[in-house]
């Protein structure tokens, strides 16, 4: 994917920076004016941007003042432990992995760490930068939630991290569930390791008005390829008219690595082009992680979203999310009893529903 300064026709893009040159990043294979750039609200330095940061770019106005750049890191915070060999590090509670971190961060520095979803709720980390940001002592993580009690008012980032909630923190309480990708900025306490959240911001990718690009992770196919699901946070829809770079149809496989070129059409999002990434490293065996069956659902249980059918003979929880897509008009409420062909994945451990609908006769 070679550099090119032909103007990009999507007015929000996320990804990773690929080149910095003077003032100009590289995003998704399109070059940009770093005329302002900006995180939490605050203005950075050109210069302390770096090659694998997750950014997004906003092409509105490009033309006539450059392009607004938004730093979009999973995780800032202080390491609180760096691993032997050093290849691994723990922040916000959270051990990754990350082959390339530099022998100059010791633990307590305050990094800035970019990121793609993996295999069962884990993460592939692209860079670890040290960053001298440390507004208020604010940390910030992004996850999927799962394991929400809104009794306690907690949920899950991750397989370790415990984030302390207000529901008056977003807009729309009811979009605070299990398998809403979010962003908590608030205080971390090492010493329990809770994250109080002073602030949280759902994120997905329908609040993009007309267009859009991203770069991703695929983490569900349809089984008849007519949608997919990238970074858990979006479905996107096939249509007669996509194209497809370095690939076609068949390449579209759970952990593949895709650039995405997507319209919004009313509540759905369409995928113009996809983009494969050439020789990716599939850092697990996704294909574990995907599940499919057939069967009379039971035990339907709609406050925690969960019914039970079997899967490989053996009866199964199957958790419904956020992402679920409910076909055939079915709902939680009408799922008892019903014939359902179930497809999903599996994310530490629990079988998450993506589409269901109702069994062919």
């Amino acid at each position: 994917m070679n550099a090119t300064t032909h103007p990009a026709t999507a007015m929000s893009v996320e990804g990773k920076i690929e080149q910095i040159s003077a003032n100009s990043v590289t995003v998704n294979g399109h070059q940009y004016q770093a005329n302002k750039v900006q995180y939490r609200g605050f203005a950075i330095d050109p210069v302390q941007l770096q090659t694998n940061m997750m950014v997004n770019v906003s092409t509105a106005a490009r033309a006539q003042t450059g392009a607004h750049i938004e730093l979009e890191p999973t995780f800032t915070g202080r390491i609180e432990k760096i691993g032997e060999p050093k290849d691994t590090f723990t922040i916000s509670g959270i051990e990754l992995s990350f082959a390339a971190l530099s022998p100059g961060i010791q633990n307590g520095d305050w990094v800035m760490v970019s990121s793609l979803p993996s295999a069962n709720d884990s993460y592939k980390v692209l860079s670890v930068i040290s960053f001298d940001f440390d507004q208020d002592g604010l940390a910030e993580a992004e996850g999927r939630i799962s394991s929400i009690d809104f009794n306690n008012g907690t949920f899950k980032i991750g397989k370790s991290l415990t984030v302390l909630f207000d529901q008056n923190l977003v807009n729309n309480p009811k979009k605070l569930r299990n398998g809403t990708w979010v962003e908590v900025i608030g205080g971390y306490n090492e010493d329990n390791g809770v994250l109080t959240a002073e602030k949280i911001k759902l994120k997905n990718y329908n609040d993009v008005h007309g267009g859009g690009e991203i770069e991703g992770v695929v983490t569900w196919v349809a089984k008849d390829k007519s949608a997919f699901e990238v970074n858990y946070r979006g479905t996107f829809d096939i249509h007669p008219s996509t194209k497809y770079d370095d690939g076609d149809k068949s390449s579209l496989r759970i952990g593949a690595e895709v650039e995405v070129d997507y319209i919004k059409k009313g509540d759905k999002l369409i995928a113009k082009e996809i983009e494969f990434e050439d020789d990716v490293d599939f850092d697990f065996d996704w294909d574990a992680f995907e599940f499919e069956t057939e069967g009379t659902a039971s035990n339907v249980n709609t406050d925690n979203e969960t019914f039970v059918i079997k899967v490989k003979g053996k009866e199964q929880t199957i958790y419904i999310d956020a992402q679920t897509r409910f076909d055939d008009g079915l709902t939680i409420d009408t799922l008892d009893g019903e014939r359902l062909d179930v497809e999903g994945v599996i994310i530490s451990g629990d079988y998450v529903a993506r589409e269901i609908e109702r069994e062919d006769d």
